[in-house]
């Protein structure tokens, strides 16, 4: 509380805006010019915004790209490698929760086995295999269709392709979706009894964001040979991610709105004019902005705050006691 001393008592409170507080708008980026290790970006994202960069689809990818606009240096988001090997979809749908592993898989064998296979039952293999695959795309009607490509490719080159032509590579939820994925795989071949091992979108991942999200979206760049256990994204890759060691220091964007401190001040003050007048008041208001800023406090707003007559101050009466004195 803060109370200012003149003539003429009066009290009014002073609304002290701050933009500290936050306002919740769903992947708003905020490309940080500062130098930052990850955890020191991290920390000023969760004081002044949400948190470090969430991405949850290729939408956000385009949003975080047009955040960074032409920057060629690396730049934080808040993904960081965490332990505890999950298997996820592609698609961003997050952990699998349905699977039809063969017996004894996912095996890891030869600790290279990184990506999900598909045969009616699923296995795990190298990521660089060649095998034809299955994307999926949402229709007008909301339903959702599985797209077979014969050609063979990585599990890298079949996302980028699902993801440039469709939506993703497909996902398995449930034991029908399973069966139809298998039935239109061996269509292709023209016998039904010949197994035809394609490409969907699960992945071996141990990645984690900073907010808790469980998205699984993930666009790593093909081939890199970056290390480090936090992820940077940069526009000249394309706006894809590398590796990168977590105590470098680098740009970052955070998501979120801006936060918003509200603090209330109430004053009294005595003065040898009437501040229930506006212009007086809006003079004072100045006068105190101007004050906050030698003080060098910036990024704030004062108002006052007024009540439902449209007074900031009102005056205060004084109880005269007189003592009574014997004659």
């Amino acid at each position: 509380m803060l109370w200012l001393q003149s003539a003429l008592p009066l009290t009014g409170i002073l609304l002290l805006v701050q933009r500290i507080t936050a306002q919740q708008i769903p992947q708003q980026y905020h490309l940080m010019d500062g130098s930052r290790t990850w955890s020191d970006a991290r920390s000023f994202c969760r004081v002044k915004y949400t948190d470090l960069a969430t991405v949850n689809n290729m939408d956000d990818g385009r949003r975080l790209v047009d955040a960074l606009g032409s920057r060629v240096t690396h730049t934080w988001i808040g993904l960081r490698r965490a332990g505890g090997d999950r298997w996820m979809w592609s698609d961003g749908s997050g952990t699998a929760h349905f699977t039809k592993w063969l017996d004894g898989e996912p095996n890891n064998s030869g600790g290279d086995e990184q990506c999900g296979e598909f045969d009616v039952t699923w296995n795990d293999v190298s990521c660089e295999v060649k095998s034809n695959f299955v994307c999926y795309e949402r229709r007008e009607d909301g339903k959702e269709r599985f797209v077979y490509y014969s050609e063979k490719r990585s599990w890298v080159d079949s996302l980028e392709l699902c993801r440039s032509k469709h939506h993703d590579l497909a996902y398995v939820r449930t034991e029908e979706a399973n069966s139809e994925i298998a039935n239109l795989a061996r269509t292709w071949t023209g016998l039904l009894w010949l197994p035809n091992k394609v490409w969907m979108g699960l992945f071996r991942d141990n990645w984690m964001w900073s907010d808790g999200s469980d998205t699984s979206f993930r666009s790593w760049l093909k081939g890199s040979d970056h290390r480090g256990d936090c992820a940077s994204v940069a526009v000249a890759r394309q706006g894809h991610w590398v590796r990168a060691e977590c105590d470098q220091r680098t740009s970052f964007v955070c998501q979120g709105g801006l936060k918003v401190k509200k603090t209330l001040v109430r004053m009294k003050l005595r003065s040898d004019v009437d501040l229930t007048e506006s212009r007086i008041s809006d003079t004072l208001l100045k006068k105190l902005e101007t004050g906050l800023r030698l003080l060098s406090v910036t990024d704030f707003n004062l108002s006052w705050r007024r009540d439902d007559g449209g007074l900031v101050f009102h005056r205060q009466t004084q109880l005269v006691v007189a003592k009574a004195t014997g004659c």
